[in-house]
């Protein structure tokens, strides 16, 4: 798997070497997922990008909080503040455990920051409808998916042409479960147009300058955002869409239980349980009510 290290620092730097064999270990040693793996490289290669670290053993806790800084002021939950402080942290527990002397680090002074409680913004039908009318081909796909399947950024993010029979979508969900979504002809024939025009052969949104790899789930969240401001919307979040999901088939008479089905849930909010002995249930009536309508 490619690092793209050379990117950012000089191959002949310390910090090369140290980061590269982090990378190395998690990939061949820890075996960590492909989306795992490109998670983490995203976030450390981010912080090397805007440290400008030359060595590990030069880096400050001072640092740490400049860069969690810099993303509070780009707009960056709390969440995923500290989702991404916990791959940075993980990499610099490693770095001593191989003893790598970085005096002025403390780990144990670096806590998560606060996270405020998570929004549960809906958008109608009818709102949705106004900002697809408005918008361009991907982002007409991602906001339709997400919509309609009630899918998460990182699953849409993830979606392989391998994942796609006929009306039928494989999602792999948090904990690489799995769950399956339905998609109505129009979407199903846009998407198949996509496919075509761009040739796709993996990813279904490929990277333009590494093919083999998704866009980043920040490259989407900027598409999706970018049409929902044209209608007004400044404060939209891809997963507000989620939550519009299961407000829409709640409204629509669909029973919970299936909608947590749907979700991928083991509960009706979201939760750390995932299906249990829900997955007898038809998701394929879930999606005829829906496009019935």
């Amino acid at each position: 798997m490619q690092y793209r290290l050379e990117q950012i620092v000089s191959p002949r730097s310390a910090i090369y070497r140290q980061i590269y064999q982090y990378y190395n270990y998690c990939e061949h040693v820890r075996n960590m997922s492909q989306a795992s793996l490109t998670s983490k490289i995203y976030v450390i290669n981010n912080f090397l990008l805007t440290s400008d670290l030359s060595n590990l053993r030069k880096i400050t806790n001072q640092m740490i909080f400049d860069w969690i800084s810099a993303q509070q002021t780009r707009g960056n939950t709390g969440r995923s503040i500290n989702n991404r402080l916990a791959h940075l942290k993980a990499m610099l527990h490693w770095q001593q455990q191989m003893n790598l002397i970085m005096p002025k680090l403390k780990l144990s002074l670096i806590t998560r920051v606060n996270e405020q409680p998570p929004r549960k913004v809906i958008f109608t039908r009818e709102e949705i409808a106004r900002v697809l009318l408005q918008s361009n081909q991907i982002e007409w796909l991602l906001i339709h998916l997400a919509f309609d399947c009630g899918l998460r950024i990182s699953e849409i993010k993830n979606l392989q042409l391998k994942h796609l029979r006929a009306d039928q979508i494989t999602v792999v969900g948090k904990g690489k479960k799995r769950r399956y979504a339905y998609i109505c002809p129009v979407v199903k024939r846009r998407l198949e147009a996509w496919i075509c025009q761009h040739k796709i052969q993996k990813y279904l949104w490929p990277s333009q300058m590494y093919p083999d790899l998704p866009l980043s789930t920040c490259t989407l969240r900027s598409y999706m955002q970018q049409a929902f401001r044209r209608c007004g919307y400044e404060d939209f979040c891809p997963h507000d869409l989620r939550h519009s999901y299961a407000t829409d088939l709640k409204l629509l008479g669909v029973p919970t239980r299936q909608i947590q089905a749907g979700l991928g849930h083991a509960t009706e909010a979201v939760t750390e349980k995932y299906l249990s002995d829900l997955d007898g249930f038809d998701l394929r009536n879930i999606y005829q009510v829906k496009y019935s309508l």
